[in-house]
Protein backbone atom coordinates (compact mmCIF):
# COMPACT_ATOMS: atom_id res chain seq x y z
CA UNK A 1 0.00 0.00 0.00
CA UNK A 2 0.91 3.38 -1.20
CA UNK A 3 0.65 4.99 2.66
CA UNK A 4 3.07 2.11 3.81
CA UNK A 5 5.88 3.25 1.52
CA UNK A 6 8.92 4.75 3.63
CA UNK A 7 9.02 8.55 2.98
CA UNK A 8 5.89 8.69 1.41
CA UNK A 9 5.89 12.54 1.71
CA UNK A 10 9.02 13.09 0.10
CA UNK A 11 8.14 14.83 -3.17
CA UNK A 12 10.20 18.54 -2.76
CA UNK A 13 9.79 18.48 -6.65
CA UNK A 14 6.01 18.05 -7.26
CA UNK A 15 3.80 18.56 -3.85
CA UNK A 16 0.94 19.39 -6.04
CA UNK A 17 1.29 15.79 -7.82
CA UNK A 18 1.65 14.28 -4.50
CA UNK A 19 -1.54 16.34 -2.81
CA UNK A 20 -3.69 15.15 -6.32
CA UNK A 21 -1.93 11.27 -6.18
CA UNK A 22 -3.49 11.62 -2.60
CA UNK A 23 -7.06 12.84 -3.60
CA UNK A 24 -6.73 16.03 -3.32
CA UNK A 25 -6.53 18.69 -0.83
CA UNK A 26 -8.57 17.61 2.45
CA UNK A 27 -7.63 13.97 1.67
CA UNK A 28 -3.69 15.16 1.88
CA UNK A 29 -4.15 17.13 5.23
CA UNK A 30 -5.81 14.04 6.68
CA UNK A 31 -2.62 11.81 5.78
CA UNK A 32 -0.52 14.81 7.01
CA UNK A 33 -2.55 14.73 10.32
CA UNK A 34 -2.80 11.52 11.07
CA UNK A 35 1.54 10.94 10.59
CA UNK A 36 1.61 13.89 13.60
CA UNK A 37 -1.30 12.52 15.81
CA UNK A 38 -0.05 8.87 15.03
CA UNK A 39 3.43 9.91 16.12
CA UNK A 40 4.75 8.57 13.26
CA UNK A 41 7.02 11.71 11.98
CA UNK A 42 10.73 11.03 12.68
CA UNK A 43 12.80 14.51 12.60
CA UNK A 44 15.68 12.60 12.08
CA UNK A 45 15.21 10.99 9.05
CA UNK A 46 16.33 13.53 6.74
CA UNK A 47 14.13 13.09 4.00
CA UNK A 48 11.13 14.06 5.92
CA UNK A 49 12.85 17.06 6.91
CA UNK A 50 10.03 19.24 4.22
CA UNK A 51 7.04 17.09 5.79
CA UNK A 52 5.52 19.59 8.59
CA UNK A 53 5.85 22.37 6.11
CA UNK A 54 3.75 20.37 3.59
CA UNK A 55 -0.08 22.28 5.05
CA UNK A 56 2.09 24.87 2.81
CA UNK A 57 0.47 23.82 -0.54
CA UNK A 58 -3.16 23.08 1.02
CA UNK A 59 -2.56 26.95 1.93
CA UNK A 60 -2.61 26.40 5.53
CA UNK A 61 0.90 28.07 6.72
CA UNK A 62 -0.47 28.13 9.97
CA UNK A 63 -0.59 24.54 10.71
CA UNK A 64 3.25 24.04 9.25
CA UNK A 65 3.98 26.64 11.99
CA UNK A 66 1.89 24.77 14.65
CA UNK A 67 3.81 21.16 13.37
CA UNK A 68 7.07 22.99 13.18
CA UNK A 69 6.64 24.22 16.97
CA UNK A 70 5.56 20.97 18.52
CA UNK A 71 8.47 18.50 16.71
CA UNK A 72 10.79 21.26 18.19
CA UNK A 73 9.70 21.37 21.55
CA UNK A 74 8.96 17.84 21.88
CA UNK A 75 12.60 17.14 19.90
CA UNK A 76 15.01 19.84 20.96
CA UNK A 77 16.33 21.07 23.97
CA UNK A 78 19.53 22.31 25.63
CA UNK A 79 20.57 19.46 27.23
CA UNK A 80 23.69 17.62 25.74
CA UNK A 81 21.60 15.44 23.74
CA UNK A 82 19.42 18.22 22.80
CA UNK A 83 19.26 17.41 18.92
CA UNK A 84 17.44 14.49 17.71
CA UNK A 85 19.88 11.42 16.18
CA UNK A 86 23.16 12.18 14.17
CA UNK A 87 23.75 16.07 13.73
CA UNK A 88 25.34 14.60 10.45
CA UNK A 89 27.26 17.47 9.20
CA UNK A 90 24.68 19.81 10.85
CA UNK A 91 21.90 18.53 9.23
CA UNK A 92 19.64 18.39 12.54
CA UNK A 93 21.17 21.88 13.99
CA UNK A 94 20.78 23.84 10.50
CA UNK A 95 16.93 22.06 10.67
CA UNK A 96 16.26 23.98 13.53
CA UNK A 97 18.12 27.05 12.80
CA UNK A 98 15.76 27.99 10.07
CA UNK A 99 12.74 26.69 11.71
CA UNK A 100 13.72 29.41 14.64
CA UNK A 101 13.67 31.98 11.86
CA UNK A 102 10.39 31.32 10.30
CA UNK A 103 12.08 29.70 7.04
CA UNK A 104 12.49 26.89 5.61
CA UNK A 105 14.32 25.89 2.30
CA UNK A 106 12.64 23.33 -0.36
CA UNK A 107 15.60 21.20 -1.33
CA UNK A 108 15.92 21.94 -5.16
CA UNK A 109 14.12 25.82 -5.28
CA UNK A 110 14.95 28.60 -5.35
CA UNK A 111 12.33 29.82 -2.08
CA UNK A 112 11.92 29.63 1.49
CA UNK A 113 8.55 28.42 2.74
CA UNK A 114 7.62 31.30 5.82
CA UNK A 115 6.23 30.23 8.54
CA UNK A 116 5.58 31.36 12.70
CA UNK A 117 9.28 32.05 13.92
CA UNK A 118 10.11 31.19 17.34
CA UNK A 119 12.54 34.33 17.76
CA UNK A 120 10.88 37.93 17.80
CA UNK A 121 13.37 39.51 15.52
CA UNK A 122 16.58 38.30 13.41
CA UNK A 123 19.35 39.55 11.41
CA UNK A 124 20.96 37.68 8.26
CA UNK A 125 24.34 39.20 7.52
CA UNK A 126 24.56 38.23 3.75
CA UNK A 127 28.16 37.83 1.75
CA UNK A 128 26.76 40.50 -0.47
CA UNK A 129 27.13 43.10 2.01
CA UNK A 130 23.71 43.37 2.58
CA UNK A 131 21.34 42.69 5.60
CA UNK A 132 17.89 41.00 5.68
CA UNK A 133 16.41 41.11 8.89
CA UNK A 134 13.02 39.14 10.39
CA UNK A 135 10.90 41.05 12.91
CA UNK A 136 8.02 39.05 14.26
CA UNK A 137 6.09 41.90 15.89
CA UNK A 138 4.10 40.98 19.08
CA UNK A 139 5.60 37.37 18.82
CA UNK A 140 4.59 35.29 21.95
CA UNK A 141 3.59 32.14 23.22
CA UNK A 142 -0.26 33.34 22.89
CA UNK A 143 0.86 35.36 19.93
CA UNK A 144 2.61 32.84 17.63
CA UNK A 145 0.28 33.04 14.22
CA UNK A 146 0.99 35.68 11.23
CA UNK A 147 -1.89 37.67 10.80
CA UNK A 148 -0.31 39.53 7.85
CA UNK A 149 3.37 40.41 6.48
CA UNK A 150 5.22 43.06 4.52
CA UNK A 151 8.67 42.72 2.96
CA UNK A 152 10.12 46.10 2.55
CA UNK A 153 6.80 47.96 3.53
CA UNK A 154 4.81 46.93 0.89
CA UNK A 155 2.16 44.37 1.94
CA UNK A 156 3.37 40.62 1.40
CA UNK A 157 0.78 38.05 0.57
CA UNK A 158 2.52 34.78 0.32
CA UNK A 159 3.69 32.19 2.96
CA UNK A 160 6.65 31.53 0.67
CA UNK A 161 10.17 33.95 -0.20
CA UNK A 162 12.59 34.00 -3.35
CA UNK A 163 16.04 33.70 -2.10
CA UNK A 164 16.85 36.99 -4.18
CA UNK A 165 14.22 38.79 -2.17
CA UNK A 166 16.50 37.60 0.65
CA UNK A 167 19.95 38.24 -1.23
CA UNK A 168 18.79 41.62 -2.20
CA UNK A 169 18.32 42.81 1.76
CA UNK A 170 15.24 44.50 3.35
CA UNK A 171 13.12 43.44 6.34
CA UNK A 172 10.36 40.83 6.42
CA UNK A 173 8.13 41.99 9.11
CA UNK A 174 5.40 39.66 10.59
CA UNK A 175 2.53 40.96 12.35
CA UNK A 176 1.52 38.21 14.93
CA UNK A 177 -1.87 37.46 16.82
CA UNK A 178 -3.20 34.76 18.99
CA UNK A 179 -5.67 33.42 15.62
CA UNK A 180 -4.64 32.29 12.15
CA UNK A 181 -5.95 34.17 9.86
CA UNK A 182 -6.34 33.91 5.94
CA UNK A 183 -2.49 35.10 5.35
CA UNK A 184 -0.61 32.93 2.72
CA UNK A 185 -3.49 31.00 1.72
CA UNK A 186 -4.29 32.25 -1.96
CA UNK A 187 -0.80 31.97 -3.28
CA UNK A 188 0.50 28.57 -2.49
CA UNK A 189 4.19 27.68 -3.33
CA UNK A 190 5.37 26.98 -7.15
CA UNK A 191 5.04 23.02 -8.07
CA UNK A 192 7.17 21.74 -10.56
CA UNK A 193 5.32 23.33 -13.42
CA UNK A 194 7.76 26.40 -13.06
CA UNK A 195 10.66 24.45 -13.37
Amino acid sequence: MIENQPNFFTRPHDVPGLIEKCGGKEAFRKRLDTLFDSGYYNVSNEPSFLTPCLYHWIGRPDLSGERVASVIARHYSSAPDGIPGNDDSGAMSSWLAFHMLGLYPNAGHSYYLIHAPLVRSSVLRLENGRTFRISARRLSSRNRYIRSASLNGKPFVQAWIEHSDIAAGGELVLEMGAKSSDWGREVLPPGKERY
